[in-house]
């Protein structure tokens, strides 16, 4: 299953010329067969599984770390190294274009690792409602997760840019993800649809922070101050440069 379905087809198309119909005319036919490789979709908050097999990584991790009744977090080991150890600003924003017709939100968290000059997406959940409770619950999961992977045991302040805090203009760092996601899924995703391409998400990410920090892709470095950082930031979302 290809994340992107139109990539594959313009790569065939071409081979095929003139006899191959146009993507609109079949783009619904190809979802649909797309759709019945994942098993039936969830249609309430209350079916969603404890345990499923697509619940694992590309690499066989976990993805699922906790799931209530009105809440389910995934987090990747690497996701959540990501988090505890590039915490100093954490970015969080929330979609409903992008969530399952039986939940109220999808809701991100993404961090900046700013030696790369990238953000990386540190955590996925499904919301059922907007309580406090709910919210509360979300980032003491994803906080309790990511200690695991600390790489010191120093304990420092996290500071969230959320989509409701007006002051912060940074939040442009998980919207611009929304958007993308939006993008992806014109209408509401089917349960297993949306959490294969989270996880084909996590792995590109995945594969990119371990290529930059090869290396591979090594870049002259600076280094900027707090101040600098959210400035980079701010400029870099308003030229809408960074999706990844």
């Amino acid at each position: 299953m290809d994340i992107k379905p139109k990539h594959t087809f313009n790569a065939v198309s071409q081979e095929m010329g003139l006899i191959c119909p146009e993507y609109s005319t079949i783009r619904s036919q190809i979802i649909r067969n797309i759709n019945k490789q994942f098993p039936p979709n969830i249609k309430s908050f209350d079916d969603i599984p404890i345990e499923s097999k697509y619940y694992k990584t590309k690499r066989n991790e976990n993805f699922m770390i906790f799931k209530n009744t009105d809440l389910i977090i995934f987090q990747s080991p690497f996701q959540a190294y990501l988090f505890s150890n590039y915490h100093k600003n954490i970015f969080a924003d929330g979609t409903f274009y992008a969530a399952p017709k039986f939940s109220y939100q999808l809701f991100i968290t993404r961090t900046y690792v700013g030696k790369f000059n990238m953000f990386y997406t540190t955590s996925i959940s499904i919301l059922k409602n907007k309580k406090q409770s709910t919210y509360e619950t979300l980032f003491k999961e994803i906080k309790k997760n990511s200690n695991k992977f600390r790489s010191n045991t120093l304990i420092t302040t996290t500071n969230f840019h959320c989509d409701f805090e007006q002051e912060h203009l940074t939040n442009n760092a998980s919207e611009s993800y929304n958007s993308y996601l939006n993008n992806i899924f014109p209408n509401k995703p089917l349960f297993y649809r949306l959490i294969y391409i989270l996880k084909e998400e996590e792995n590109l990410s995945y594969n990119d922070y371990q290529r930059r920090t090869k290396g591979n892709w090594k870049k002259k470095q600076k280094i900027f101050s707090a101040t600098d950082e959210i400035k980079i930031l701010i400029e870099n979302y308003k030229n809408k440069r960074y999706y990844n």
